[in-house]
C-alpha cells in the first residue's frame, strides 16, 4: 500500500479519526440508532475521498522517480496535486448525494457535524501528535 510510505504523523492523523468517528459513531448508536448512523456516514464522506487522494498522492511519487525521470517536475506535481484536491471534491459531492438521496432514516445534522467535526480532528491532531512526540 502506497500510505506506508507517508509520514508518521499522517498515518496516525488518519488512524485517530478514524477511530473518534467510529467510536461516536457506535456510542451514539446505543442511544440513538440513527443518529449513530449518521455520524458514522458523515465520517466517512469525509475520510474515503481523503483516503483516496492520500493514497493517489503516494503513489503518484513511485511512478514519478523512475529511472527515466528522476527529478520532480514542480509543474507536474502542483497540477496533479490540483487534480487530486477536484477529484476529492467531486467524490465528497456525490457522496452526500447517495447518503441523503439513499440513507433512510437519516438525521442530517449529525450527518453534517461529523463531516464538519472530521475536517477539525485533521486539523487538530497534527499539534496534539507533535506534542506528544517532539523530543524539545
Amino acid at each position: 500500500m502506497a500510505l506506508n510510505k507517508a509520514p508518521l504523523w499522517l498515518q496516525q492523523t488518519l488512524t485517530y479519526q478514524a477511530l473518534v468517528v467510529a467510536l461516536i459513531g457506535v456510542g451514539l448508536s446505543i442511544t440513538d440508532w440513527v443518529a449513530g448512523l449518521s455520524v458514522i456516514i458523515g465520517g466517512a464522506i469525509y475520510s474515503l475521498p481523503a483516503y483516496w487522494a492520500l493514497r493517489r498522492e503516494f503513489m503518484r511519487g513511485d511512478k514519478r522517480h523512475s529511472d527515466a525521470q528522476t527529478t520532480a517536475d514542480a509543474g507536474l506535481t502542483l497540477a496533479q496535486m490540483y487534480g487530486n484536491e477536484v477529484v476529492k471534491i467531486i467524490l465528497t459531492v456525490v457522496l452526500f448525494s447517495l447518503a441523503f438521496g439513499l440513507v433512510k432514516p437519516l438525521n442530517p445534522l449529525a450527518l453534517l457535524l461529523a463531516f464538519t467535526g472530521s475536517h477539525i480532528l485533521v486539523a487538530l491532531l497534527p499539534v496534539v501528535i507533535d506534542k506528544q512526540t517532539s523530543t524539545k
